[in-house]
């Protein structure tokens, strides 16, 4: 019983701090412009492309696009990390191991190493699957939208899971 309190306070705690502290800061630094489609666009995309996948997981999750945060979305599906504490985290350990180095990357794989003992082979292997896919720093997520997954997986070489 204690445990499932703590969890549930280590989301809320995670929950706040990104949205309402991480993410604004981000935003201003970063100077990020929000993309230029909408959620309904990506749910009248072709059933097995990336953007009616995208659209589906924020159905399925209860969730909507944040604006200028729209490619975190893309790369939760094309990776297969889910909307969860350790799917967020699996998937900056993954932009880790994969040669990302930002100061958002860093603090969440701090911040998670800490606070979920319990998720750290699933960390581990995210962050492995991140070393074996090619560099995917110049990549275009908003170009992938029209493309199905299999493809990208297959022309970007991401390593499987």
């Amino acid at each position: 019983m204690i445990l499932k309190h703590l969890k549930k306070a280590r989301c809320m705690f995670l929950v706040f701090n990104i949205h309402q502290l991480l993410l604004p800061v981000i935003r201003k630094v970063l100077q990020l412009s929000p993309a230029d489609f909408t959620e309904n666009d990506l749910g009248k995309m072709p059933n097995n492309s990336l953007g009616a996948g995208v659209f589906n997981f924020l159905r399925s999750n209860n969730l909507h696009l944040l604006p200028c945060y729209e490619a975190h979305d893309i790369k939760h599906v094309l990776l297969g990390y889910g909307a969860t504490e350790e799917g967020e985290a699996c998937l900056q350990y993954f932009f880790l191991g994969n040669g990302l180095r930002s100061a958002p990357v860093y603090l969440t794989v701090l911040v998670t190493w800490l606070i979920m003992p319990e998720s750290w082979p699933a960390f581990i292997k995210a962050y492995k699957r991140g070393k074996q896919t090619p560099n995917l720093g110049n990549v275009n997520w908003f170009s992938l939208l029209p493309q199905t997954i299999e493809s990208i997986h297959q022309n970007l070489k991401i390593a499987t899971s």
